[in-house]
């Protein structure tokens, strides 16, 4: 019975031992090849029952190592971007949504109804713009870009005014592994403002504001092949419109008899939601 006992001891220790050792002993490369990902690659499965990962192998800059280990689940890899240039346009339509803010001289000069502004809200007009950048991380990218929002035009009690923002951005994005992302951006915007009215001395007003410029985005990358993906991008951007002063002609009164003198106009906060759909190739 002792001797029993001793053999089954000595065997449950050599069964321990050697589960311990499989636990413990890393797994090991079954093999391994190098790949160039690049933009829009479709997904990829290495291997029905072994496990892969890609690293970066600095021995051939922009390329992959694929590791398969044995005996572990796939992994699917997705976005495995890194080190390339990439361009690209969108054609969209903005909402842009601002006040006009009037002020005449001399200042007890009243507008008609008391109205001092004029609001416009959510006001479609198209836009576009084209881009150039580099993908720094399988996730992390950056671009520049340059876009421009058409002319808005409209006409009302004898005043014609129209309105068109070119601008420029430096954009930082976070793409997700299911296609979606996440961006921000900074720069500067050229709004100008344009105001016709038949009263003005020396006809039509127009400026042209320098005026920072912020935006957040999110939007969605689907991939159309190797290199080419489409974009759906929504993007929430800000910035200030111009301001003017006008001389206008003798005989223009309020319901009072005051006479108008000038006319400043000034263009408030402009605030754009836009919804754009554009093409990206990557190099």
């Amino acid at each position: 019975m002792k001797k029993l006992l001793v053999s089954l001891v000595a065997v449950l220790a050599t069964l321990g031992a050697s589960v311990a050792a499989e636990t413990s002993a890393p797994c090991k490369p079954k093999k391994y090849r190098v790949i160039h990902i690049t933009a829009g690659q479709p997904e990829m499965l290495y291997g029905d029952t072994a496990y892969t990962t890609a690293v970066l192998d600095n021995d051939t800059g922009p390329d992959y190592r694929v590791e398969t280990y044995e005996d572990a689940a796939p992994l699917r890899i997705t976005h495995g971007y890194h080190g390339n240039w990439y361009v690209g346009g969108r054609v969209g339509l903005h909402l842009v949504s601002w006040k006009n803010h009037y002020k005449g001289t001399p200042s007890n000069y009243n507008f008609d109804n008391g109205e001092d502004h004029d609001s416009y809200i959510f006001e479609p007009v198209f836009g576009g713009n084209i881009f150039a950048g580099y993908r720094f991380t399988p996730n992390w990218r950056g671009d520049v870009e340059f876009g421009y929002m058409t002319q808005f035009s409209d006409s009302d009690n004898g005043f014609t005014f129209k309105y068109s923002t070119p601008y420029i951005t430096a954009n930082a994005y976070y793409d997700f592994i299911s296609g979606f992302y996440l961006g921000a951006g900074v720069g500067m915007a050229f709004p100008r403002a344009t105001m016709d009215w038949e009263y003005f001395t020396k006809g039509s007003a127009s400026e042209t504001k320098l005026s920072f410029t912020g935006a957040l985005m999110a939007g969605y990358s689907y991939n159309l092949s190797k290199s080419v993906a489409l974009d759906f991008r929504y993007r929430l951007a800000g910035f200030v419109g111009p301001k003017w002063t006008r001389n206008v002609l003798p005989g223009v009164t309020d319901k009072n008899g005051v006479e108008l003198e000038s006319l400043e106009t000034r263009v408030g906060f402009t605030l754009d939601n836009s919804l754009s759909l554009g093409l990206r190739y990557e190099f």
